[in-house]
């Protein structure tokens, strides 16, 4: 209900009344307020004030049609009031007659076009028609003028995500997530938030700030690295990689092939198709097996499978897809260590990006591949604005990036040599490819 900022050249007894009776609507007077309202139309039926006020009221006693031919009265008798259209839009709104409501707000915004609440009701009113594209430009229109205005953040997140587009509706939900006040919301979701949309130190002081109330925790403590850059370490710790995989387990396999495009497990299938037809010839390892979305790319070229992962939790859910024959709870370089001489292939899929220095995880696989036998894996690619002088970093993603120098030098010191290497794109993420790379090596001697 709009408040009047000034009320015309017209009876001044009746002015008076008005609004004090008006200012007894606003407090919930309503009674009293309706007596004033019609002892002023018995006087003069088309008093505008009157009538647009009393609209109002007989709305909120459930006397809609009334108050809908009030409403519509007192707007034509003021026509460049678009808070008394705007008022009309939102009883026609709440009445359900959505196309009336639109119209309504169309003209509320004739008179004032840079009203964002008016072309957020617009938009909800469309939505409610069915009309996707013309509300989605309204909620635009909304943001483009005030572009903390929730309502409309979370519009755009919805009308995205029913559509299936994840990454856009995350976009809007983040936006609107970050905004104050925070207290109370997860300091999680505000770190994933900011990061998502590029506010780095923002999303470093997230998760400094739940460092602080969960002293060791591992998520915290790897993300504030990522996002800060300080005090990185080398590689992911265990800790992180059994919280952070456990915690996502029954949605890891939707999030990563419906909403991020994920191809590391059928790169790992290219790979194998480069170096060997499918005759079920190896005894391979799966490390960092995940969900087992390998285990399809890998079943026809072995016959036998061993998955091996820190996260219970997923090595359940690939348990149920039945292509490994054994799998195990361990860190995947304690494995490899107490299996020497055990496969003729290693896969890793998106595995090599929880850790930084890869020289010991290399000797690791290649003690554990007999002569000849196959190391199958990705990696995400530095980038030109990274900075690795290293050849790897810590992105603000949590995941390391390397070199192709890099990998390649450390491959040789572990007496593999590369067989093929490619630039890949491994998933989306923010609406972008993030950049990898295939290698294929095999083991010497």
């Amino acid at each position: 209900m709009q408040s009047p900022e000034s009320l015309s050249n017209d009876n001044p007894e009746h002015l008076a009344s008005l609004r004090q009776a008006i200012d007894a609507h606003m407090a919930g007077q309503l009674d009293a307020a309706a007596a004033v309202y019609e002892a002023v139309l018995e006087q003069d039926p088309i008093q505008p004030l009157a009538l647009h006020y009393f609209g109002i009221y007989l709305h909120q006693v459930g006397r809609h049609d009334e108050a809908v031919e009030k409403l519509m009265l007192s707007c034509a008798l003021e026509s460049e009031d678009a808070g008394w259209q705007n008022d009309l839009g939102n009883v026609l709104f709440a009445l359900g007659r959505f196309d009336e409501a639109e119209q309504a707000y169309g003209d509320a915004l004739a008179i004032a076009p840079g009203d964002h609440t008016i072309w957020n009701n617009l938009g909800a009113a469309q939505l409610q028609q069915g009309k996707q594209e013309d509300a989605t430009q309204s909620f635009l229109r909304v943001v483009e003028i005030d572009p903390e205005f929730v309502p409309a953040l979370l519009h755009l997140g919805n009308i995205h995500e029913a559509a299936g587009d994840k990454m856009q509706a995350s976009h809007y939900q983040c936006r609107a997530y970050v905004l104050p006040p925070l207290e109370g919301k997860s300091k999680q979701m505000l770190g994933i938030s900011f990061y998502f949309l590029g506010r780095l130190q923002e999303a470093a002081q997230a998760y400094r700030a739940w460092l602080e109330e969960e002293p060791g925790n591992p998520i915290a403590a790897h993300m504030l690295a990522a996002c800060s850059q300080l005090d990185v370490p080398e590689r992911a710790s265990d800790r992180y990689i059994e919280f952070h995989f456990d915690h996502y387990a029954d949605t890891f396999e939707s999030n990563l092939l419906e909403s991020l495009g994920y191809r590391g497990p059928r790169l790992i299938g290219e790979g194998l198709a480069l170096v060997a037809q499918p005759a079920r010839q190896f005894e391979a390892l799966d490390i960092g097996c995940g969900t087992g979305l390998c285990g399809p790319y890998m079943a026809p070229f072995a016959h036998t499978i061993t998955g091996v992962d820190l996260a219970g939790k997923m090595l359940e859910k690939a348990r149920a897809g039945g292509h490994y024959a054994h799998l195990e709870k361990a860190e995947i370089g304690d494995y490899l260590s107490r299996h020497p001489l055990s496969c003729d292939l290693v896969a890793a899929a998106d595995t090599m990006i929880y850790f930084g220095d890869l020289g010991v995880v290399f000797r690791q696989v290649a003690g554990a591949l007999r002569k000849d036998g196959y190391f199958i894996f990705t990696v995400e690619a530095v980038e030109p604005q990274d900075t690795a002088p290293s050849g790897f970093c810590l992105h603000a993603s949590g995941r390391y990036r390397h070199s192709r120098d890099y990998v390649r030098q450390h491959l040789k010191n572990s007496g593999m040599e590369v067989v093929h290497d490619s630039d890949q794109i491994l998933r989306e993420e923010i609406r972008q490819s993030v950049a990898g790379i295939l290698f294929v090596a095999k083991r010497l001697g």
